[in-house]
């Protein structure tokens, strides 16, 4: 009986153990993905911004809420309103997928990279969020705010 005891024990002990590694290194690499996606990101909506409206100054993002999802790559960059210009959320979109093509950062033929999620402002601030549709769950994220827009 004592033996009987002293695997099942051993079973418990060795199943929390797997599980805490196991979340471990995948919340890891999810991390390192997002690093980098946002890297890139910033990489490709700075280029575009200058390209756009000739700027020399460099936007840092911030990681949309993970009320999304934690694997969801889409990102927030604010400025003041009268640095817009003439910009466009539409001119902002095709610029930054224009940038992706001429990079080789496309996901897939015909699909874009990247997508501009919300753009609003508020106390004279412009809000942009970009999603990097990288993976499954930010496509997803876009549809979801696709089929709310619609609702609206």
């Amino acid at each position: 009986m004592k033996i009987l005891w002293i695997c099942l024990i051993a079973i418990v002990l060795v199943t929390i153990l797997y599980v805490v590694v196991h979340r471990i290194l995948i919340n890891r690499a999810t991390i390192m993905l997002r690093r980098r996606a946002q890297q890139i990101t910033d990489e490709v909506v700075n280029a575009s911004l200058q390209r756009l409206l000739g700027w020399d100054k460099r936007l840092d993002s911030q990681l949309v809420a993970d009320v999304w999802g934690k694997g969801v790559l889409a990102f927030e960059y604010h400025f003041p309103q009268e640095d817009l210009g003439n910009l466009t959320r539409e001119r902002l979109d095709q610029a930054l997928n224009e940038y992706a093509k001429d990079h080789q950062l496309t996901i897939a033929d015909g699909l874009t990279t990247f997508v501009v999620t919300d753009w609003w402002q508020y106390e004279q601030v412009q809000h942009v969020d970009v999603a990097y549709l990288l993976n499954e769950s930010t496509q997803e994220y876009v549809a979801d705010l696709k089929r709310i827009d619609h609702r609206a």
